[in-house]
């Protein structure tokens, strides 16, 4: 990734801060994203979650609680050492850790929150983009080479090695996209732009239907897709799919904090999503509980 000494942080500034989003803050109790988890372990849904095991053997159990409240089910394990790590839609208050730890299941804190980008759609969001998204939209838009279409995964992958991404996550961006489409095909969509009929640029999206809310999973783009716009096309034309799949948000994914470290390699992703009038939504950091049964 290219390292760059001073990155104008003020646009990161301007977002609007929000914790958490009114309705609902996140797609991540919900099932349709644990079914594309990486565990080789069965997903253990509940009715207000649900569970992946990220390691298990006669020594650790982990297990990942996602919930769309705070009431945490209870787990037990046949290891010696049990982590149970718990995400929370928000912020636990003090009566809730006071009640979890009258029930002898203390969670601690142990990660610091992190931040999503999330834009919440309406009729027209494209009025609602910074002067320059919207200047480049109508240049990509005048553009008769330019085309957007449904496409294949193999087409992302085709991109890749003359693209923004760095070689080191290829395989990962690949593999994740990999596993949505395995788990949800019917709720994927590959999107890609052409330049005389050669892919330039493409994202593919996820849709929740149960949560309301679309989200860009992997993406990239070529030099030459860079120069004609053609992400901030898509990006339009995601926006349109969304509203007909009655989507209410579009989830860009991470997002730096307000006030990041200068040299943060994210810096000029998350400078390039906030063109499209997002929230920025602080999530909760993880809760563990350690148990151990000697």
């Amino acid at each position: 990734m290219r390292f760059r000494l001073f990155q104008n942080l003020n646009r990161l500034r301007m977002v609007n801060d929000i914790c958490p989003l009114p309705g609902f803050p996140s797609h991540d109790p919900f099932a349709w994203k644990g079914a594309a988890s990486q565990s080789r372990f069965p997903m253990i849904e509940h009715t207000n979650g649900y569970t992946v095991t990220d390691f298990r053997n006669r020594f650790i159990t982990w297990h990942r609680t996602f919930t769309k409240d705070h009431d945490v089910p209870k787990l037990s394990s046949k290891s010696w050492v049990h982590i149970h790590e718990w995400i929370p839609p928000t912020e636990p208050s003090r009566s809730v850790i006071d009640r979890l730890n009258s029930e002898g299941r203390s969670f601690h804190a142990f990660s610091m929150n992190h931040f999503e980008a999330l834009t919440i759609l309406t009729p027209e969001p494209t009025k609602l983009w910074s002067s320059q998204a919207r200047r480049h939209l109508s240049s990509a838009r005048k553009n008769a080479d330019l085309e957007l279409r449904i496409g294949t995964i193999d087409e992302i992958a085709s991109m890749l090695p003359t693209s923004q991404v760095p070689k080191s996550l290829h395989t990962t961006f690949l593999d994740f996209a990999k596993r949505h489409i395995a788990a949800h095909p019917q709720d994927v969509e590959v999107l890609i732009a052409t330049l005389s009929d050669q892919p330039v640029a493409g994202f593919i999206a996820g849709y929740c239907l149960e949560a309301s809310e679309s989200s860009y999973l992997v993406g990239c783009f070529t030099g030459e897709g860079g120069k004609a716009h053609a992400m901030v096309a898509l990006v339009a034309w995601w926006f349109e799919r969304c509203t007909e799949r009655g989507m209410l948000h579009a989830n860009f994914g991470d997002i730096v904090g307000p006030y990041p470290f200068p040299f943060d390699d994210m810096i000029g992703y998350s400078n390039f999503k906030t063109h499209f009038n997002i929230h920025r939504v602080w999530m909760p950091g993880s809760r563990w509980k350690i148990s151990l049964s000697m």
